[in-house]
């Protein structure tokens, strides 16, 4: 390995190291499926340190993680099956751990609800349907600004907008048991 390969490793370790948890949490959120997560979030970081000479130095890391996380969820959701990850992040990284999050519990749902959203909430979440789900948990849970999200679901900004209001008004019809107000015509 040369000296730049180690450096690179090093400093793709250091950007990405403190994210872990919260992108390991973004896909137990999507997945709502602990070995899924598990799985989604490393696929992330293999791409991520595959292609970690095209990220541009100066930009938002997060943002780029986050981007790559959410690509590879609506690639497994969309192919309704994941496929096993045959190479091992840890491979040729001398002295890297890149240990994920161990759940106090083996249940997703009692970690999301003890740790992360209310029950309630959560299951109000876990009924929208899955574009204004995604949408809602990027901008709102991750904070991810809606051009971010955008880049992250490859659609216009214009849209994720719309999946969010959408979204967060179903949500607030389920948590408050009220029906949507109509719209006045203009």
């Amino acid at each position: 390995m040369d000296l730049f390969s180690k450096s690179r490793s090093r400093r793709f370790e250091q950007l990405a190291k403190p994210l872990f948890k919260p992108l390991y949490q973004a896909a137990l959120r999507m997945t709502r499926n602990r070995e899924w997560a598990e799985d989604i979030t490393q696929e992330t970081l293999i791409r991520a340190y595959e292609r970690f000479d095209q990220f541009q130095e100066g930009t938002n890391f997060r943002a780029w993680l986050f981007t790559i996380l959410t690509r590879v969820y609506i690639n497994d959701y969309e192919r309704g099956k994941r496929r096993p990850l045959t190479t091992s992040f840890d491979s040729g990284v001398e002295g890297s751990t890149w240990d994920f999050p161990a759940p106090p519990q083996s249940d997703p749902a009692v970690l999301l609800t003890e740790n992360l959203l209310d029950e309630k909430l959560q299951k109000a979440l876990d009924s929208l349907p899955e574009e204004y789900r995604t949408a809602v948990l990027l901008v709102d849970v991750e904070e991810l600004s809606y051009q971010e999200t955008a880049d992250a679901l490859n659609i216009p900004v214009g849209t994720v907008r719309s999946r969010v209001s959408r979204g967060r008004a179903l949500l607030r019809q389920m948590l408050t048991g009220t029906e949507p107000t109509a719209r006045k015509p203009s």
